[in-house]
């Protein structure tokens, strides 16, 4: 949100006080301020010029040649395009030499072959305002050579403040309530609002009915005879500068208001209001409107709605409707201003996807008192602008909301420790009575003050004796308290496990794993889980307030959200190697469950067989796992779960330690990737984090490298698929038989290296090369050895049905 300097000077005397200066005491005592942004730099050397001779160009016939004065003595010929340029027009006059704010710097120039020294400027070219249909014509008692910046409105400092820092003080969302800061801060008077005190409510039209379910707690409706009309440059040029477009005089002033004093109002055509009727009511579900934007919006039964005898004509809060919207043919008007319940509003909004400045206000809980005060303001102002306007003297007025009453019991004593420094009653009373909480001396509790919270602090804001301390440290400032060094006695803390892993996990993935870690919303879509093949089980909690309306479901797992995004990783590139780690969250037994995984992904268009992916991702699996000091997993092939549908219904492992699950791997379904649009292969692996650092870590002893040489086998074996390769690896590392399980005891570790499916296989079987490792702690292994435990080892095979190729034979080395 942008603040301006000079319009704050309207509400308060800044005289004396920097820009710099005024941005740091808000920052340390109210609200970050972001950056300034000084409009009299980037207009610095534009001036009020005099347009003293207009006549044809002799080359064009749309333009025209001028001499302007511009103060420095001697006239300038410019060549003018504008239309609306005459002579004896005060204008802006940019001389040669000036830089304007679109990053043009003016030179002399010939145009059709007259000379032209500097430009008669329109508002756009000096971004003070979006029209370039014209020039700029200024008050003619003007004086030329005046420079922009003297001139009020048209060149600013703004303040860019940091919203999050005001999103618990409505009173903040208009420039009044921070040049009540202002004034507070440098002790300055805040000058009291112009306002209309002639208008009273009444009973009279339009009739206002309000529903009793509490979306509306107050409306007030005036009724203006008047045309839109053009507001002048001035307050137009503060709108864009706050970030407003200027439409005409009537929507200008509303918008004016809004942010002056942080309450929204809203025009409506009189004369398309049936039967002089407003009523604030809750959307019937089916019901529509096209809004102002000209979107036509489904409505739902928590929306709340403005409507007239026959038809919705706004959505309380958020924007009006396109039926009522004031036009340049309105010859009356109708004024709302409004307080709308915080929640529903935001809901809407949300599920709308329709963000605007009022709802911003609106959804802070405003105070109600400030529809009536919006509605004496705009009145006012609109007679300064357009005498003419005929503004009914009685507005209609509804509903029971008033400003909010809270008087709360402050103990001074208490806000000189809280602070840690000393505060007398008397410096309390002070900072609080600056911005308007009443203070008195309690007539039951001798020492402690009663405080009164002002209506525009009292709906949420400050509700604790806490807060008053709050208000007190930042008003007489947090620089005061003196410096000390805390005093505590240091407890070494033990960090959770869990976190631990995680890091440990990521670096491992992230680091020599090559994956790349990616996150997403806690939310996902139906359609992603129904291209998944996911069913509606009742597993799948439902957000009843979502941020997207299309993401209303929390997510059961993480791989649905990733592999949504599989082919347009794809498309960017030949392999995908990703990884998350997050929460799933499902229902069971009715109540909520978190579950902590990683899940990592691997895909290639190029992978023909998703063998090649699972197998990979095996490999990165027991890497991973040894990286954070566990053993390597049992593999157990199985079935999908029904949870998890996009597993391939052959091609998936569990990964098992003590009949204890620690993850899953497999192929990605081709059925699914068929509905993602995607070619080649993919292979997930899942690791239950809960599970796995409930595992413990593979102990580390000690024991002296020997100075033995290891030997080295390779064997191949031939295997159906029904064999998994892990259960043939354990059977050789650990066999059952004494006499086998004596000669391999110098076996030292058995690995898989290597896959072969083709002939002379058959379609049911494949080859799998085994790396043996043998070592003695005492000596060299005698080749006699050797050969009875290669022996023992293909025992060991075909008890199982795994048997060596024909005419193969071990292939050894030595290290």
């Amino acid at each position: 949100m942008f603040l301006s300097l000079s319009w704050l000077k309207d509400h308060v005397d800044l005289e004396g006080l920097s820009p710099e200066t005024i941005g740091h005491e808000l920052t340390m005592r109210t609200a970050l301020i972001e950056g300034l942004v000084d409009q009299r730099v980037g207009l610095s050397g534009v001036v009020v010029g005099d347009v003293v001779e207009c006549g044809p160009h002799p080359g064009a016939d749309r333009l025209k040649l001028c001499r302007v004065d511009h103060g420095a003595g001697e006239l300038a010929s410019v060549v003018c395009g504008a239309p609306n340029v005459e002579a004896g027009q005060k204008i802006l006059y940019a001389p040669v030499g000036t830089s304007l704010p679109n990053g043009m710097k003016l030179k002399k120039a010939k145009i059709r072959g007259e000379a032209s020294a500097g430009m008669i400027c329109a508002e756009d070219e000096l971004g003070l305002g979006p029209e370039h249909d014209g020039i700029l014509v200024l008050d003619a008692a003007l004086e030329p050579g005046r420079p922009i910046a003297e001139l009020n409105g048209f060149a600013d400092v703004l303040f860019d403040i940091d919203n999050k820092s005001i999103t618990h003080r409505p009173d903040l969302w208009g420039h009044y309530g921070f040049a009540r800061e202002l004034a507070a801060i440098f002790g300055r008077e805040l000058k009291p609002l112009a306002l209309r005190d002639d208008l009273k409510p009444a009973a009279s039209a339009p009739i206002l009915q309000l529903a009793s379910d509490g979306g509306c707690s107050r409306y007030a409706a005036l009724c203006i005879d008047d045309t839109p009309g053009r507001a002048p440059d001035w307050m137009r040029f503060r709108l864009v500068s706050c970030g407003m477009r200027p439409i005409n005089r009537l929507v200008d002033l509303s918008n004016y208001v809004m942010l002056e004093l942080g309450q929204p109002t809203h025009p409506f055509d009189r004369d398309r209001v049936a039967a002089d009727t407003l009523g604030v009511r809750s959307a019937r579900v089916g019901e529509q409107l096209t809004t102002l934007d000209g979107e036509l919006r489904e409505l739902h039964d928590q929306d709340i709605v403005i409507v007239d005898g026959e038809k919705i004509v706004a959505i309380g809060g958020i924007m009006g409707g396109a039926h009522a919207e004031v036009s340049d043919s309105t010859q009356r008007v109708l004024l709302e201003s409004a307080c709308f319940d915080p929640v529903r509003t935001r809901r809407t909004s949300s599920r709308l996807g329709l963000r605007t400045d009022a709802l911003a206000r609106f959804e802070k809980d405003l105070d109600p008192a400030l529809a009536e005060l919006a509605v004496r303001r705009y009145a006012w102002w609109l007679g300064e602008l357009s005498p003419e306007a005929v503004i009914h003297s009685d507005y209609a007025l509804a509903g029971e909301g008033t400003a909010p009453q809270r008087r709360l019991a402050l103990d001074p004593a208490m806000v000189s420790r809280r602070l840690g420094m000393p505060v007398t009653s008397h410096e309390v009373q002070d900072a609080l009575g600056s911005v308007g909480f009443k203070c008195a001396e309690s007539s039951d509790t001798p020492g402690q003050l009663d405080v009164d919270v002002p209506s525009w602090r009292a709906t949420r804001d400050v509700t604790l004796p806490e807060d008053l301390v709050e208000e007190v440290g930042r008003l007489i400032g947090y620089d005061r308290v003196p410096d000390q060094s805390p005093s505590a006695r240091l407890v070494l803390g033990q960090r959770d496990p869990l976190p631990a892993l995680e890091d440990a996990l990521r670096s491992a993935l992230a680091g020599s794993a090559g994956f790349t870690e990616v996150y997403h919303y806690s939310t996902v879509s139906d359609r992603a889980l129904e291209l998944m093949g996911w069913t509606d089980d009742g597993q799948r909690p439902v957000l009843s307030n979502p941020l997207q309306k299309d993401a209303s479901r929390l997510r059961p797992a993480l791989a649905p959200a990733m592999l949504e995004q599989l082919e347009a990783w794809l498309r960017h590139g030949e392999r995908v190697r990703t990884f998350e780690v997050g929460r799933g969250y499902r229902v069971v037994d009715g109540e909520m469950r978190e579950s902590r995984e990683l899940v990592a992904l691997l895909a290639s268009r190029d992978a023909l067989d998703a063998r090649d992916v699972v197998r990979e991702l095996r490999g990165v699996a027991e890497g991973l796992l040894q990286a954070v000091g566990r053993r390597a997993p049992d593999l157990e092939r199985v079935a999908p779960r029904a949870g998890e549908p996009w597993f391939h219904a052959q091609r998936t492992a569990v990964l098992l330690r003590a009949d204890r699950e620690l993850g899953r791997l497999g192929a990605v379904s081709p059925e699914v990737l068929t509905r993602l649009d995607v070619q080649g292969a993919a292979g997930l692996l899942v690791l239950d984090l809960d599970a796995l650092v409930a595992d413990e870590p593979a102990r580390s002893n000690y024991r002296p490298v020997t100075r033995m040489p290891e030997a080295r086998y390779d064997l191949t074996f031939v295997l159906d698929y029904d064999l998994p390769v892990s259960t043939l690896l354990a059977a050789i590392r650990s066999p059952s038989e004494k006499k086998l399980a004596k000669r391999l005891r110098h076996l030292k570790d058995a690995q898989a290296f290597d896959v072969y499916r083709g002939p002379p296989q058959s379609a049911e079987q494949r080859a799998v090369s085994v790396r043996l490792v043998f070592q003695a702690e005492d000596r060299t292994l005698k080749a006699e050895e050797l050969a009875k435990a290669v022996d023992a080892i293909t025992v060991v095979a075909a008890d199982l049905g795994a048997t060596l190729p024909a005419n193969s034979s071990a292939s050894a080395s030595e290290s």
